[in-house]
């Protein structure tokens, strides 16, 4: 049986989205011109409103979906994330899944703490999961100036 990538790509963007809504309350949608533009997968509903909501619009969120996961697919897909975040003057985030395993988060480490490394290179980054993701982003204002 053939699996239709495209179709797997945005029910894992859905299925992310799902999740970052039980845990923060902020509606993530796909980005329908990420195809077009070659932009990240997900964006912040219009309807959205307050600090949370301004924090996530701050990211580009890349979403990957694999059988298995590797640390070559990871090096890859965060360049990707990078490449399309910084024209955008937006923070890259990592969102990956294997097969049978829980949603990972990867973000530069100055999401977590404002005083570390704005370095984006993967070495400068922090793995957590979707709800420690959540409650960072709650807590971090990641788009407010220093």
């Amino acid at each position: 049986m053939t699996i239709n990538s495209r179709a797997k790509g945005a029910s894992s963007e859905r299925e992310f989205c799902k999740l970052v809504y039980e845990w923060s309350g902020v509606r993530l949608i796909r980005n329908l011109e990420q195809s077009r533009s070659g932009g990240f997968d997900l964006i912040v509903h219009d309807d959205e409103v307050g600090q949370v909501a301004d924090s996530f619009r701050s990211l580009a969120i890349e979403c990957k979906r694999y059988s298995k996961v590797t640390p070559g697919l990871i090096k890859t897909w965060w360049t990707q994330a990078r490449s399309q975040a910084e024209p955008n003057g937006l923070t890259p985030v990592l969102a990956y899944r294997a097969d049978r395993q829980n949603w990972q988060v990867i973000t530069p480490l100055h999401v977590i703490n404002r005083t570390l490394s704005r370095n984006l290179g993967l070495e400068s980054t922090c793995t957590m999961s979707v709800i420690g993701f959540c409650n960072v982003i709650e807590k971090s204002h990641v788009g407010r100036q220093r």
